[in-house]
């Protein structure tokens, strides 16, 4: 079957058989289906959250939540040979995940600890649930990127009949409640495809992703997000130096790793020249040393962080834990924080710091590594791996989702936050890439 059949046919995927989704059984192709739906539609698109609701959240999303784990656990029990070896490559994961629900013991809000982390535990079963039944890499990849496409055109009829909902002074926001969540959206979907067309063995397929391409990146620019469209050019230059590096090989892996050293050393000796300013490099490449008054949210935050240096405050008991217990309540005179509406900030709009906030400094550590072993070793499979060019090109994919999504977590706080959907995309993506390894296996015994 060519790579233009199985975009043609993936259209309606959800609802289809196995052999056009990649996906083992029915029961997995409406996991996938159900979690993609959740993730980046919701239970309740064009709807602002107030600070009370997030406090206490919301009986849809439990019970999708739980109808959707329950359903991940009965499918792992059915393939559970082959949940165990995937349990058994993410245990790492699995751990910081435990540890995340652990931090119930010294949080000092256990209720909405035990809450929020048992949500990120439930999110990573079904990521793992929907792994584990993948059959066919390239196939699913398909699948994610049609349905990421039907999300991107979700959104924009949802933006032509709403306006008033839709659209911001600042950029369009989607049926999401800021245009950067709407950024997020549009970049994934980007990624994916390029990295789809990447391991395209035919022209109609690649005309066809092409075109399909087109109203995401319309979506992204309409949405004015700086920061997903900044990381959606460094995706894709990532995905084009993997397909570059898989044609011409050894030669240019080489070639490009010499250059990459030389421009480190030209950096370095710039910075040197201008004593290491730091301020003065960011408002040259972002028009703003301070990124939009980031840097007093990141000192705050980060004062606040190194009061619990260990352990942290609990998961998830630090932002949204109540009007009259906001953190940004205590905050003192003098900075813009001290005037902000309370609610309204509810991240330190950088991952790590806001992980530490979670869970201590050492477990943001493990977290960080754990993403870059994956990002690392899928890499290196995509440029020299065992697979097809079109299952290279996924692994290619996923890989830089991961990048990416490292980079982006110096200026958004998505790293583990459970409920984010660009953590929820890296959960997939992180037992994907344990999935690949599997199947190599499978196929070569």
């Amino acid at each position: 079957m060519t790579d233009a059949t199985y975009l043609a046919g993936t259209a309606g995927a959800a609802g289809r058989a196995p052999e056009v989704t990649g996906l083992a059984s029915r029961g997995h192709t409406l996991l996938a289906g159900a979690f993609l739906l959740y993730t980046f539609i919701g239970t309740r698109p064009f709807s602002d959250t107030s600070v009370a609701g997030r406090t206490d959240g919301n009986i849809l999303d439990r019970v999708a939540v739980i109808g959707m784990v329950l359903l991940a656990l009965k499918l792992l029990w059915d393939q559970r040979g082959t949940a165990l070896t995937c349990l058994g490559h993410n245990l790492p994961l699995f751990g910081l995940v435990g540890f995340a629900c652990l931090s119930i013991t010294w949080s000092d809000y256990p209720d909405l600890t035990l809450r929020r982390g048992m949500l990120l535990a439930f999110l990573t079963v079904i990521a793992m649930a929907i792994a584990v039944g993948v059959s066919d890499l390239r196939r699913f990849h398909t699948f994610l990127f049609v349905s990421m496409t039907g999300v991107v055109l979700f959104n924009l009829i949802g933006t032509v009949a709403m306006p008033s909902m839709s659209i911001t002074d600042i950029g369009v926001k989607g049926v999401y409640t800021q245009k950067n969540v709407a950024g997020i959206v549009a970049m994934i979907t980007a990624i994916l495809g390029v990295s789809w067309i990447i391991g395209a063995d035919d022209r109609k397929g690649v005309i066809r992703a092409l075109v399909a391409l087109a109203p995401t990146l319309l979506f992204l620019a309409l949405t004015r997000s700086k920061t997903s469209i900044n990381m959606t050019v460094a995706g894709i230059g990532l995905l084009t130096y993997f397909a570059l590096a898989e044609k011409i090989g050894r030669t240019f892996i080489l070639a490009t790793g010499m250059v990459g050293l030389l421009m480190l050393a030209a950096g370095i000796a710039t910075l040197a020249a201008i004593e290491f300013d730091g301020d003065f490099v960011i408002g040259q490449i972002f028009g703003d040393s301070t990124l939009s008054g980031r840097d007093e949210l990141w000192a705050y935050c980060r004062r606040e962080a190194e009061k619990r240096f260990w352990l942290g405050y609990g998961y998830g008991a630090y932002w949204d834990v109540g009007h009259a217990n906001d953190p940004l309540a205590r905050v003192e005179p003098g900075t813009w924080l001290a005037s902000v509406e309370i609610g309204i900030i509810n991240q330190a709009h950088h991952g790590y710091l806001e992980l530490w906030l979670h869970i201590g400094w050492p477990a943001t550590v493990a977290a960080t590594l754990i993403v870059i072993h994956r990002v690392l070793s899928g890499g290196m499979a995509a440029v020299a791996g065992p697979g097809t060019v079109a299952e290279r090109a996924a692994l290619g994919g996923f890989a830089t989702l991961l990048a990416v999504h490292l980079i982006h977590n110096f200026t958004e706080a998505t790293l583990f936050m459970r409920g984010s959907l660009f953590c929820s995309t890296v959960l997939i993506a992180l037992f994907l890439l344990s999935r690949a390894r599997a199947l190599q296996s499978e196929r070569a015994a």
